[in-house]
């Protein structure tokens, strides 16, 4: 399908492409034309405004009329391909100067005939004989003053300009089938990686589906198999029947926030101005007992009146999937650290770190997908489905912040939030509520 797509942006985009650059062509040729013609109307009409009778000596028949004629040479700044004719008023050609060898070798048979052609015409200016331009004007008390051009040059210009024209627009056509080609993969990437992890995200959450299911429905086979059990009896296949349904219920409550979270769904966030000190504190104590009751030290440095604007509930999901990642992986008697400071330029950052094994740098940069978990042989163990840090990253960056790996080495492991301070938030979707509208889950 992606392929089809990309192969349909292309043909569209060249017929496009074609379309323009076949109208530029045009274009360019009808300039190149329109502007080698009034060059050369200018050239014969600034000649042609030189012929005037005291350039022009005429010699009169028997009969009293103009007989033959005589051009002062020194007084016409002719040019090449260039030629004056004088015609008396019956038509008939009484003189003829053309300084340029090749073109008056070109008409020397032909000036009678060029001569009743031109003194036919109706217009003053236009071409006779395919390659010859001529431009007239009356010559007081003489007859028709005559300037005619060869147009070699001219067409062979014109001819090497469409052939210039053609072949930079068969090239720019290759360039612009190329870069097409280049910019649907690259704009399709996204789309591309979007379906494959759509796909993998179905695939995982089938899997993950699977174990709960299949317990599930051996437990309800157990169940079935004795009928005369009584509900004690039967507390344990019941326990564990519910502990699978509940651990259903969160992978499709999780599931359904990120597929939500990716359709840019209304996901009922509440915006107003919070506290974060107060969101880190109160996860901070609900973490205390566990804690204790595994001998974890667990340290705190929360700074007062850190604000943000924010929503109170979402935010709290995010410290608590950090807070429980570090409870979960943090080495026996190790140290849990949390620590809510206020950076330069107001911004507030929040760390989670826990003492234990690094996490591998191979590892390190897959942490945020889907179900990726780093150590598969503790799953059950420690339980989760490996969604908590995309579920996290998908809420901070909803409020314009930034979640990721601070380090992770013999030192411990550690991860960040980066939140703008509450008088940095100008947005426009971020709507301060009162206190009394908090929303509650």
């Amino acid at each position: 399908m992606l392929t089809k797509l990309r192969r349909r942006f292309v043909l569209d985009t060249m017929i496009l492409a074609l379309v323009i650059l076949v109208g530029a062509t045009a274009l360019l040729i009808v300039a190149s034309y329109t502007y080698g013609q009034n060059s050369a109307e200018d050239t014969m009409r600034e000649l042609l405004t030189s012929v005037t009778p005291e350039t022009v000596l005429v010699q009169k028949g028997e009969d009293g009329k103009p007989d033959t004629a005589e051009l002062d040479w020194e007084a016409l700044d002719m040019k090449d391909e260039t030629a004056v004719m004088i015609l008396s008023e019956d038509g008939s050609l009484l003189v003829s100067m053309t300084p340029d060898k090749t073109f008056r070798e070109k008409i020397s048979t032909d000036q009678e005939e060029i001569a009743r052609m031109v003194a036919q015409e109706e217009r003053d200016s236009g071409i006779i004989m395919t390659q010859i331009r001529y431009m007239k004007q009356p010559l007081k008390g003489i007859g028709t003053k005559v300037v005619l051009m060869d147009r070699v040059s001219e067409l062979n210009a014109i001819y090497f300009q469409f052939r210039l024209y053609i072949v930079l627009a068969f090239i720019l056509l290759i360039l612009i089938l190329l870069l097409c080609e280049f910019m649907a993969r690259r704009s399709i990437l996204p789309v591309d990686e979007a379906i494959r992890t759509q796909q993998q995200f179905i695939a995982d959450a089938s899997h993950e589906l699977k174990t709960p299911l299949a317990v599930i429905l051996a437990n309800l086979d157990i169940l079935t198999s004795s009928p005369d059990s009584t509900v004690r009896e039967s507390e344990k296949w019941i326990d564990s029947t519910k502990s699978e349904a509940n651990r259903m219920s969160k992978l499709v409550n999780e599931m359904l926030f990120l597929a939500r979270s990716d359709a840019a769904m209304d996901m009922h966030y509440n915006f107003r101005l919070i506290s974060f000190s107060d969101v880190v504190e109160e996860v901070v104590l609900t973490t205390e007992a566990l804690a204790f009751e595994r001998n974890i030290s667990l340290k705190t440095d929360i700074a007062e009146n850190s604000q943000v604007v924010g929503d109170f509930e979402r935010l709290k999901q995010v410290v608590m999937i950090l807070v429980e990642n570090a409870t979960k992986y943090v080495d026996e008697n190790g140290t849990i650290e949390v620590k809510l400071t206020s950076a330069p330029r107001r911004v507030e950052v929040l760390t989670v770190t826990n003492t234990g094994t690094a996490i591998p740098q191979e590892k390190a940069e897959h942490i945020f997908e889907r179900f990726y978990r780093v150590d598969e042989s503790r799953v059950r163990e420690k339980g989760g489905y490996g969604l908590g840090l995309s579920i996290a990253q998908k809420i901070v960056e909803k409020h314009h912040g930034e979640i990721g790996l601070a380090y992770s080495n013999e030192n411990g492991t550690c991860f960040s939030v980066r939140l703008p301070h509450a008088q940095n938030m100008k947005a426009p979707d971020l709507t301060v509520l009162p206190e009394s509208e908090t929303p509650i889950g």
